[in-house]
Formats: structure tokens, sequence, C-alpha cells
């Protein structure tokens, strides 16, 4: 079974209805939960955790972050320092972007796990060559 990283853009359209890449979100999870293997970091757990108190309140943010830890259908990675010097490698050599140190950390994982998928709506995953789900955000 295939598997696709899931990054705070969809996780935060998920959890907030007034995204207006909600109801994308939504549907693309219902496909996803049923044809891929879905993982993500503990970077990604942070960014989220804080966008979401910024944006929908600290107990929405707790809801969302017992939810995910709890959760078997997404697998929690913890990042250790080989991705973090592989993720300074590609901010290094892509000085032309203008990629955060998250997604060179989230792109550094994609490539130790063989993930080419990304449920995200940020297109820098696109830049990197990592097909974005949904398709054609």
């Amino acid at each position: 079974m295939r598997r696709v990283f899931v990054d705070t853009s969809a996780f935060v359209a998920l959890r907030n209805k007034a995204e207006r890449e909600h109801e994308a979100a939504r549907a693309a999870r219902t496909a996803l939960v049923v044809e891929a293997r879905l993982f993500t970091t503990n970077y990604i757990f942070a960014e989220t955790f804080t966008t979401l108190m910024m944006r929908v309140g600290r107990a929405e943010a707790i809801a969302w972050g017992r939810g995910l830890r709890e959760t078997r259908a997404i697998e929690l990675l913890r990042v250790d320092e080989g991705i973090e010097e592989e993720a300074w490698r590609i901010l290094e050599s892509h000085a032309d972007k203008t990629w955060s140190y998250v997604d060179a950390v989230s792109f550094a994982v994609m490539d130790r796990e063989g993930s080419s998928e990304a449920f995200t709506f940020d297109r820098h995953f696109a830049q990197r060559g990592h097909r974005m789900l949904p398709s054609g955000v």
C-alpha cells in the first residue's frame, strides 16, 4: 500500500471549517484512509498544534492533538539528527526556494520513507517534485 505524507496545511484544513480547502480536505481524507498508509512527523504535529491554537483556539488544538496521538490511522514519526542534517542540506542546495525548515524536514522524511505523495495544500511540495493530494489544488 502506498505511503502518503500528511502536512500541516491538510490537518488545519480538516479541523478548521473556515479554511477554503476544508471540503476538499475532507473528501481527500475519506479516500486516503482507505487507499494509503498515512504518516506525518513530530515537527508537523508541533506546527499544526500552534497554527490551530492561533486560528481556532487552544481547546480545539488540544482535541486535535489528542486525536492524532491516539489514532492508528496516521503514523507519527519522530525526526532524528540524520533527518535534521539532510533537511539542512536540502535548504542549502535550494537557496532560490522559500521553503521553511519544517518543509525541508518533511522532504527529508518523505525521501527516507520512499514517499512521493503528500496530502497538502502547500505548493512547496510540488516545487520539490512531490505529488500533491488532493490533485488539482
